[in-house]
């Protein structure tokens, strides 16, 4: 069992051929689905064959029922709670190329209070690891929590947080530009050696088409791409997560946790949409 903690989101997703600053754009294909990226890493865990549950908050209003019900659709344990705001949604772009550009409006996710997460002490401390996405709630309370509970933690890292926090977090999960904005450093291998230096046990470290990184105290290695002509590379992150959460799980070497989540994240850009994109278990060996 995996707890998710962060934000859940409603994605409306518009495919175009090109963007164009200024000019008016019709899209001949709309789709509305789950999306933020706990919400995101919930799904592609059970898809992976890994029960998961997803604590975040939502509206009381149609795009909340819809969360709801995609949800359940997929098998994800709803730990939602219903708050006075208006579910938060994210307009995504897609162009013919798979590039993609996001407006978010954060909605009842900035309402996620630990009051929200504690409710669920019993289900944290129950399970086998916990995902947080930095950027939900008050990170400094919620961190410290959850360290309290001596859970095994797994921190999407896409917001800074204090250094202090990070020291005894087992392993976090961030992108290129993130670990440099996140370490106010120029150069990659300084970002990892700052995030280390913090006390972080392991770090996955998403290079988009490059690759990834695995590196900790000991190691850095590398994960090679695979290459794919991408149509939509929205969710690719979380599905790499995914395949990073699934290995260390199911105890895989660095080397093989970075191929499985490489493959993850390759396999969700050659299809159209988010939690629809991700693949089973049995896709990703395939």
């Amino acid at each position: 069992m995996v707890t998710c903690i962060g934000k859940a989101n409603l994605d409306i997703s518009y495919s175009i051929q090109q963007v164009h600053l200024g000019n008016n754009h019709v899209s001949l294909s709309v789709d509305l689905h789950l999306g933020g990226k706990a919400a995101n890493v919930s799904v592609a865990l059970k898809k992976l064959g890994i029960q998961s549950q997803l604590i975040a908050d939502i509206g009381g209003d149609p795009f909340g029922q819809k969360i709801t019900e995609e949800l359940k659709t997929f098998g994800v344990i709803s730990l939602l709670k219903v708050k006075p705001a208006m579910t938060g949604f994210t307009f995504i772009v897609v162009e013919q190329d798979g590039t993609n550009t996001m407006f978010n409006y954060i909605g009842a996710n900035a309402l996620l209070s630990l009051e929200d997460i504690s409710r669920y002490e019993s289900e944290l401390v129950e399970s086998d690891l916990v995902f947080y996405q930095a950027s939900a709630g008050r990170q400094k309370e919620i961190i410290e929590y959850l360290k309290k509970l001596q859970c095994p933690i797994f921190i999407e890292l896409s917001e800074p947080v204090e250094p202090e926090l990070l020291n005894g977090i087992e392993s976090i999960s961030l992108n290129e530009e993130e670990a440099l904005r996140v370490t106010r450093t120029e150069n990659t291998f300084d970002a990892l050696g700052r995030l280390l230096s913090f006390g972080v046990g392991s770090i996955f470290l998403k290079l988009g088409d490059k690759g990834a990184i695995y590196a900790n105290r000991e190691n850095i290695i590398y994960g090679k791409p695979y290459k794919i002509s991408p149509v939509d590379t929205t969710g690719a992150g979380d599905a790499f997560t995914a395949g990073c959460i699934y290995g260390i799980l199911n105890n895989m070497p660095v080397e093989r946790i970075l191929d499985f989540a490489n493959k993850c994240g390759a396999i969700t850009c050659i299809r159209r949409g988010t939690t629809e994109a991700f693949p089973t278990y049995k896709e990703v060996e395939n």
